[in-house]
């Protein structure tokens, strides 16, 4: 009988250390934007527009052998702002936040070049928060709105006074 109590102590000994180990894994919250970009112009601007309903995804892959080892998708609100609670460390392996599928009809194409947004997700690289902000993200329109000219005058202007 004294044998059985000792290994119910050593077993809720162990329940209680990975309890603890488990909530210090690290946890991270990834933010960022996603706009409309309407001059097409892959540059947010004073003419972007804050998409409320984005579709995003978070997916980190090993450095080495490059399988996807986690996915997390996401939203963005009323602003145009996602917000992304990742579980554990990811040190070893790249992550990066990517558009998946605009709210917007008439600003639904994404950029050739395919826009990623690259997150660290470790403690161990300098960083000591859990908080993360991703670059922003932009669909862009089929064809750039007519104000466009406007910002590409001024554009062409201020790089001639350099």
């Amino acid at each position: 009988m004294a044998r059985l109590t000792q290994v119910a102590i050593i077993l809720a000994a162990a329940l209680c250390f990975l309890d603890v180990a488990a909530s210090h894994a690290p946890k991270f919250v990834v933010d960022g934007k996603v706009f409309c970009e309407v001059c097409r112009a892959n540059f947010t601007n004073r003419y972007s527009e804050p998409m409320a309903g984005a579709k995003v995804k978070l997916e980190c892959k090993n450095k080495v052998t490059e399988k996807v080892t986690y996915t997390l998708e996401g939203e963005t609100n009323e602003k145009g702002v996602y917000t992304l609670t990742v579980e554990g460390d990811r040190g070893e392996d790249l992550c990066a936040v990517t558009l998946v599928k605009s709210s917007m009809e008439d600003c639904a194409e994404i950029p050739d070049e395919k826009p990623a947004a690259d997150v660290t997700l470790t403690l161990n690289n300098g960083f000591h928060d859990e908080f993360r902000h991703a670059n922003p993200l932009a669909f862009t329109r089929k064809e750039a709105l007519p104000e466009c000219a406007e910002l590409f005058k001024e554009l062409e202007e201020a790089k001639k006074d350099e």
